[in-house]
Formats: C-alpha cells, sequence, structure tokens
C-alpha cells in the first residue's frame, strides 16, 4: 500500500524529472545512440537481434528499446514519450524503495517519505533518473532483490523466495546484463554478517542455485533465439566483449582504481556534506540488521567497481537506494535541526563561478558559445547565490532536498536559456541530412554514434569511410550524397557549404560531387 505522504513525494519526482526531460535536448552521445537502437528495432520488427546505424549492436540487453517501441505503438514514433521510459522506472524504483524502508524498519512510519525525499536531493541521481538510460532499470531490479534477500534474512527462504530472488537477477540481466550480480551477490553472500535469521550455508548455495538457474531461464527466451540466429561476431561480442572483457580492461571508460571513491563528494552531495548526518549514521550499523546490509549493499558495489577496469559514475545508480534508506534512517533524530553541513557552500561556489564568467573574470572554458546571452549566465548565478542563502537557513532535511534538487534544477534551467540547448541539439543537424538521406551520407574524421539517425528518422545507415582513399571512393560512387564531419578534421580541402555547432564541435557539410575531387590524401 502506497501512503498518500509517501505518493506525493513520488509525485514530486516526477513533476521535477518530467521538467528536465522538457528542459534539455537528448544528450549524446547516450541517449542519441539509445534511441536510434529503438528506431531500428521500430524499422526492422525484429526484437532479438539490436543494431545500431544498421550494423549489429550487442552492448545491451533489449529491454529499454522494447520499452520504447511499446510506448511508439501506443504513441506513434517521438521523442518525448521515448524519453518517460527512465524516469517512469525512476519514480517505480523510489516507491520500492520507500516500500523496503518500511519493512526494514517497521516502526518507523516516515522511513519511506525520507528516503524519497534524500534521493529528490542527490543532483546525480536526479540527472541519471530522467536520462533514456539503463540504470533506473537495474536499479529497481536491485532494490526487488535485496527486499527478497531481506525477507530470507529474517528466516525466508522457501522456493518461492528464491524464484522471486531468481526473477530479479533476470529483470536486472534484461535491463542491464549480468552486472546485476555485481549488485545483489554480495548482499547475499554477507548475509550472516547482517541477517537476523539467516539460512545454512548449504541451504544459502541451493537456493542460489536455484534462483541462478530461474534467472537464467528467464533470459535465455531472449538469449537462445538471439544468439542461434546472430553471426559469430555478433555472438562473441554479446557473449563476451561486453562482460568478460569489459572487467578485464581495455575498452571504453577505462578508470583508475581511485576514480569512483574520488567522486564520492559529488555523488554525496549535499547530504554527504553534512557532517551531523554522518554522525548518525556512524551509530547506525553496529546493532541494526537492516543498517548492516544497507551499507553492505553500497560499499561492496563501490570496492567491485573501483577493482573493474570499466567505470563510470552512473554504475553506482543502483546505490541510491541503500545510501537514501540510510540517510532517511539517520534523520529521524536530526532533520528538524539547523546547520551541520557544508551543503550551502556547493551552490554559493557555482553561483560566484557564473557571476565571474558573466562579467567576464573567468573564462567560460569548455564551449564559449554554448555560455550565451550572458545575461542568463548572470542569472543563473544569482539563483544559485539565493539558492545557498535558502539552504544555510532552513532545517537540514528540508535545505538539502532544496540544495540538491535546485542545483541540478538551475543547471537544467542553463541549458535551456542559454546556447547550450541549441548546441546539444541534434535536429538542426538532422534537418541537414535529412534530404540528402535516400542520395547517400557518409561522416568522416570522428568516431560515430548513430547520433543524428533518429533525429533524422535515417532508414539508411550513414557510410564511415575510415580513409580518405576509402571517403574519395564513396563520394565517386555517391555523386549526389552529403558528406559531413568535424571542421578541420575531415581530409578535404575546400570549404564546406555550411556548418553547424554541435556538442562542441563545428561540424561541416559538403555535397559528394565536390567532395570526390577534394580529398586531401
Amino acid at each position: 500500500m502506497i501512503l498518500p505522504r509517501t505518493a506525493l513525494a513520488a509525485i514530486g519526482l516526477a513533476a521535477l524529472l518530467l521538467s528536465f526531460v522538457a528542459l534539455r535536448p537528448l544528450l549524446p552521445i547516450d541517449e542519441t545512440r539509445y534511441l536510434d537502437v529503438a528506431w531500428e528495432m521500430w524499422l526492422s520488427g525484429d526484437h532479438f537481434h539490436l543494431t545500431r546505424n544498421f550494423d549489429p549492436y550487442a552492448h545491451k540487453p533489449p529491454l529499454l528499446f522494447w520499452l520504447i517501441n511499446l510506448v511508439w505503438s501506443v504513441t506513434g514514433v517521438a521523442a518525448f514519450p521515448a524519453r518517460l521510459v527512465g524516469p517512469a522506472f525512476a519514480v517505480a524504483l523510489a516507491l520500492a524503495t520507500a516500500r523496503l524502508g518500511r519493512r526494514l524498519w517497521p516502526g518507523d512510519g516516515g522511513i519511506g517519505v525520507r528516503a524519497i525525499a534524500v534521493l529528490c536531493g542527490f543532483p546525480v541521481f536526479l540527472v541519471y533518473a530522467s536520462a533514456t538510460m539503463f540504470d533506473t532499470m537495474l536499479a529497481l531490479a536491485v532494490v526487488l532483490g535485496a527486499g527478497v534477500l531481506w525477507r530470507i534474512g529474517e528466516g525466508g527462504g522457501g522456493t518461492r523466495d528464491w524464484l522471486a530472488f531468481g526473477a530479479a537477477l533476470g529483470f536486472g540481466t534484461y535491463a542491464k546484463g549480468p552486472v546485476v550480480l555485481v549488485h545483489l551477490v554480495p548482499i547475499l553472500l554477507a548475509m550472516p554478517l547482517w541477517a537476523p535469521a539467516p539460512p545454512r550455508g548449504t541451504d544459502r548455495l541451493k537456493g542460489f542455485g536455484l534462483a541462478f538457474g530461474f534467472g537464467l531461464a528467464l533470459v535465455a527466451l531472449w538469449l537462445v533465439p538471439a544468439v542461434v540466429r546472430g553471426s559469430a561476431a555478433y555472438r562473441e561480442e554479446l557473449l563476451w566483449t561486453q562482460s568478460a572483457a569489459r572487467v578485464a580492461g581495455g575498452m571504453a571508460h577505462d578508470r583508475p582504481v581511485w576514480f569512483l571513491p574520488a567522486l564520492l563528494p559529488v555523488l554525496l552531495f549535499p547530504w554527504g556534506w553534512s557532517w551531523r548526518l554522518w554522525r548518525g549514521l556512524a551509530q547506525g550499523p553496529g546493532g541494526d540488521p537492516a543498517a548492516r546490509m544497507a551499507t553492505i549493499w553500497a560499499g561492496s558495489a563501490l570496492v567491485l567497481f573501483s577493482l573493474i577496469s570499466g567505470k563510470q559514475a552512473h554504475y553506482l545508480m543502483p546505490e541510491y537506494p541503500a545510501v537514501a534508506l540510510l540517510a532517511a534512517r539517520a534523520l529521524a533524530g536530526a532533520g528538524a535541526r539547523r546547520g551541520g553541513s557544508l551543503a550551502p557552500l556547493a551552490p554559493v561556489l557555482i553561483g560566484l563561478a557564473a557571476l565571474g564568467i558573466a562579467v567576464g573574470l573567468i573564462p567560460a572554458g569548455g564551449d564559449p558559445a554554448g555560455l550565451v546571452p550572458l545575461r542568463a549566465v548572470a542569472v543563473f548565478g544569482v539563483l544559485n547565490l539565493a539558492l545557498g542563502f535558502a539552504v544555510w537557513r532552513l532545517p537540514l532535511r528540508t535545505g538539502h532536498v532544496l540544495a540538491g534538487a535546485g542545483v541540478a534544477a538551475l543547471a537544467h534551467l542553463l541549458i535551456s536559456t542559454t546556447g547550450l540547448r541549441a548546441g546539444h541539439d541534434a535536429g538542426a543537424v538532422a534537418a541537414r541530412l535529412a534530404p540528402a538521406a535516400d542520395r547517400g551520407l557518409a561522416v568522416s574524421g570522428i568516431t560515430y554514434n548513430a547520433e543524428f539517425n533518429f533525429a533524422a528518422r535515417l532508414r539508411r545507415p550513414v557510410a564511415t569511410p575510415a580513409t580518405p582513399a576509402e571517403l574519395a571512393a564513396w563520394s565517386a560512387a555517391h555523386p549526389g550524397g552529403l558528406v559531413f564531419g568535424p571542421v578541420g578534421r575531415v581530409p578535404l580541402t575546400v570549404a564546406p557549404e555550411t556548418t553547424l555547432r554541435y556538442h562542441g564541435l563545428v561540424w561541416g557539410f559538403w555535397p559528394a560531387g565536390v567532395a570526390a575531387v577534394s580529398v586531401r590524401e
């Protein structure tokens, strides 16, 4: 049963995420790529084999793309409804976290609404929760799995419980792959350290075997047809490269072991900036089985992902519910008091930096064309200063929710009122590409991640000639086509016919007939 205050908190989260989706364009390269994969599934009708730029794409499992296609079957193909899938799972995740909190601490009637409030105060959580990505789905699977493990640890452990745990594993695998094991298996293995009545070791091993087998059977409904009907290269990519090879290193997102610990001040802002909250947390885990489970849940993932070569900040999204539950528990006695935190400092520093940019004291860096008009940057700075003052004056709980949600909301407001929105919106480039799509498109000078395929509704692949000779040959074979790419990187000796700015680069466009005789060897 969803309590009224919990429902109101979830509605507030939904409104916040909906505003973020409305204020910013599809962000390259992840959101644009995933919308293209969903678009190509829509075109092909093949729900087993994913493609990107019409080449096999085995990097991710299919659930997100299935759900986007399901939405499109009702709304028609459009970006906005597709972008609501991730936020919808985020709201479901918040409600599941609240429900888990009430099960972990049945005597604390306000734990659920406080947990949602804490989630609303994490700007990193809000940004990724509003994105068209896989992490909110995976996080929901992890919360559901952790809830089943708690039931088992309280003295459960029947067949139904282990099958439910297997269903959570299967759901997580459909959401983002076998990485769900990294989040849930440490909680299972550490059960003797936190569970009030853990099953015996052999029973736990048999139960996990049953759960793993059931989860694997669920995944096989998609995986077996995909593997049997896929090419050898597709099978290798799907079964090996995107799992074991990612752990071993040498792929994208390789980071040093200290990367995630160094990001913790950002990942945990603003709640992690309160020493009063840290004191409350320190008093919890020792004699509290639920707090021990949540601590192991959050801490084990941080350690394991630090040791795994490939890592990103959003890989820890499934741990935000655990941190939110711990913080919500600590807030039971400290949330109504003021002070005890450095959280007001962050918006103040952001505001001063923005004002410095607006008056020319600080260079904009990155893509200066995005931070115009400067009066919008100045307003952004003033609003951040006002936010910092409000956070300082408010009680800890209210102030920290405002700090995190306010920082995220003001960042989206800045995007929507400056050149940042147009500079990261694929629409203008897509409008330039679409008329030439039937005659052929080729991109050069950059690794192409299908950034424009969905926006231009392309039905044929964009060619990606790797060498000047290949570009010359393609251009000669497609005299009515269009070559495009970052100015200065495309090996052509003539200036582009037109240029557009996108994602921090100036993109040029050349008629293929001109490109065929202008290639620089």
